[in-house]
């Protein structure tokens, strides 16, 4: 499982459910650590005591990084906020939030509701906007990350995070099938793709096992890992109706299931 490049890329599952409350899965966020950074792709409800409990540090987190903005994928930055502000337990570097368009506008309308509690002082908080109608590389120490906009509403990104070494990983957040999103997931080592509903309950704006194993299968990945699962799919065999159409290794992701590059 591990690749033989001198660096080591770190990815760890801190939710791999929805909205929909389930013992066994947390909300969506995914932990990347590369390189002495540490990124969070979203921040649904729990993400803070997640973190915690598989030993990373909110205050170390250097990018946070949303696909959308629904609640299921934003509903922690408040209380990561909120902690970030803490006399005794907050952060002393800068943050950078990136997100589609209307992110400090997202921002803004949550500011309204909880004012100074959410504030951090200019120099340790950034938001860094992204056009979904354009593909963006951000420069990054150790790589560059890529954004291309996914099928589920206006302001969805997929992420592809792309290392000096050449190590590949992709995350669609939600999506139907789409071009970019196998575009997004080429030849990645490692592809966490949705996967919402089993087949038979598919549903517009996601994708389904048969629908992620075609992306899969397209996009020539070399890994594929299932996430933001609903609570039907832990009732089914959802590797299999993936495997009808993608035959690579496939994970079914779980809340603290690490990854190494």
């Amino acid at each position: 499982m591990l690749n033989k490049s001198a660096a080591t890329l770190e990815v760890c599952v801190i939710g791999s459910g929805t909205g929909i409350p389930n013992p066994r899965r947390r909300p969506p966020a995914l932990a990347v650590r590369m390189g002495g950074h540490l990124m969070l792709f979203d921040c649904g409800a729990g993400t803070m005591w997640g973190l915690a409990e598989v030993g990373l540090d909110f205050r170390d987190l250097d990018w946070l990084w949303f696909t959308h903005f629904h609640p299921d994928h934003t509903s922690d930055l408040v209380p990561l906020l909120f902690a970030a502000r803490s006399p005794l337990y907050g952060r002393k570097k800068p943050l950078v939030i990136g997100g589609a368009t209307g992110l400090q506008d997202f921002y803004q309308r949550l500011h309204g509701v909880y004012g100074q509690w959410i504030e951090l002082d200019p120099a340790l908080l950034t938001f860094e906007e992204i056009d979904p109608a354009a593909a963006t590389e951000t420069e990054l120490p150790f790589g560059r990350l890529i954004t291309l906009a996914m099928a589920h509403t206006k302001e969805s990104l997929g992420y592809r995070l792309e290392s000096k070494d050449g190590l590949v990983l992709a995350y669609s957040g939600d999506t139907e099938y789409c071009r970019n999103v196998v575009t997004l997931a080429s030849e990645a080592d490692l592809f966490f793709c949705e996967c919402s509903f089993p087949d038979h309950l598919e549903t517009t704006g996601h994708l389904s096992p048969a629908g992620a194993g075609r992306v899969a299968r397209e996009a020539g990945c070399k890994r594929l890992v299932l996430t933001h699962l609903y609570p039907a799919c832990d009732e089914t065999d959802v590797v299999a109706a993936c495997r009808q159409e993608y035959s690579g290794e496939i994970i079914v992701a779980e809340d603290h299931m690490w990854f190494k590059l």
